[in-house]
C-alpha cells in the first residue's frame, strides 16, 4: 500500500490517498473521493520529492538503455534487456552482462561445448569477472572479439582449402 498526495481537479484541494498495486503514474487522472468537495472527483498526483525522485530514476534508466541501444547500433548489433542485464546479439555470437553494476561480468555462448576442467557441458563462459568497465568498453570488446573470431574463421577456411585436394 502506498500513500500519495493528490490534487482535486475541481476544487484544487489536496487529499492524502492510499493506493494498492498497480500504482498510478504521475499525470494520470483518477476518480476518488474529495473531502473538500464531498463527492467523487477527478484527481491527479501532486509532484512531491518522492515522485520527483522516482521520475528522475525512471528517466536515468531510460537514458542508460537508450545509450546502450545506440552504441550497439553503431556496430550493427541488436540488444534486449532482461532484468538489469543486457543481451547483445551479433552476427557471430550472443553476449550478456549486467549494465547497472560498475563491475561487469561478461558472459557469452561458448564455442567449446565441454568444460575441459570439469568435463561438464558448458553453455556459456565468463570474462572480466568483476572488472570495472563502462558499457561502451564492454561493447567495444565484443566488436573486437567478433572481428577476431571472423578472422580466425577465414583463416580456418583458407587452411582447409589448401589441404583439401578436391
Amino acid at each position: 500500500m502506498r500513500q500519495h498526495i493528490c490534487t482535486c481537479l475541481l476544487c484544487g484541494g489536496q487529499n492524502h490517498l492510499s493506493f494498492e498495486e498497480p500504482y498510478p503514474q504521475f499525470g494520470q487522472q483518477l476518480v476518488r473521493f474529495c473531502r473538500h468537495c464531498g463527492k467523487d472527483t477527478p484527481q491527479t498526483m501532486t509532484m512531491t520529492r518522492k515522485i520527483a525522485a522516482e521520475l528522475r530514476k525512471k528517466k536515468a534508466e531510460e537514458d542508460l538503455k537508450q545509450s546502450i541501444v545506440s552504441y550497439c547500433q553503431k556496430y550493427g548489433f541488436t540488444c534486449r534487456f532482461l532484468y538489469e542485464s543486457v543481451i547483445i546479439t551479433t552476427p557471430v555470437s550472443s553476449w550478456q552482462f549486467p549494465y547497472h553494476a560498475p563491475r561487469k561480468t561478461l558472459r557469452h555462448e561458448s564455442t567449446v561445448k565441454i568444460n575441459f576442467a570439469t568435463g561438464d557441458y558448458a553453455k556459456t563462459h565468463e570474462q572480466f569477472s568483476n572488472r570495472k568497465m563502462t558499457c561502451e568498453e564492454v561493447i567495444d570488446y565484443i566488436a573486437a572479439h567478433d572481428e577476431w573470431r571472423q578472422r580466425e574463421a577465414e583463416k580456418h577456411v583458407a587452411e582447409e582449402s589448401k589441404t583439401d585436394p578436391a
